[in-house]
């Protein structure tokens, strides 16, 4: 995280809130040490929560470029993988993908639990898991693209479901 250069208004990507805008840059005496934090901000329902980054397991990245796009979009429709069987073993494997923070991790989550739900029905936790997952990532390639989530939410539905159609 500290190679990624930061300034206030900056969008970042955090593994579990999603898109987010960087309110301002602090650095504050941790164990007797400086260390950098950011306040940033996400979604509309106004959550702030302070990072500290300076760790590695921050769960922030930068938001994708408009070249790595393609290779998403692509990586949705070819990435296959069967889940185990059991749901509190699949919701925690999908979580620990989730808070890599990277974003094919991302992509395997959302696949996956959409290939599942074609197959039956999703339990509450893989449903909610599904829909944030998804929602996170359809704002992050709208803004990227400069488009609407909603349209990027039902081209990564379309991929997602392409290669089981």
């Amino acid at each position: 995280m500290s190679s990624m250069i930061l300034e206030e208004g900056s969008k970042i990507f955090h593994s579990l809130h999603g898109l987010g805008t960087v309110e301002s840059i602090e650095e504050k005496i941790v164990l007797g040490r400086p260390t950098r934090f950011t306040v940033s901000s996400f979604g509309d329902d106004g959550l702030k929560i302070m990072i500290n980054l300076d760790r590695k397991d921050s769960m922030v990245r930068p938001v994708v470029e408009t070249t790595e796009v393609p290779e998403i979009m692509q990586y949705l429709q070819s990435y296959e993988l069967e889940l185990p069987s059991k749901a509190p073993t699949r919701y925690t494997l999908n979580l620990n993908k989730l808070k890599t923070g990277d974003v094919f991790s991302l992509c395997e989550v959302i696949k996956s639990l959409t290939a599942l739900s074609t197959r039956r029905k999703l339990s509450p936790k893989d449903q909610t898991m599904l829909e944030k997952s998804r929602r996170h990532l359809a704002e992050e390639l709208g803004y990227v693209y400069q488009s609407d989530p909603g349209e990027m939410e039902a081209r990564i539905d379309q991929a997602c479901r392409f290669g089981f159609n």
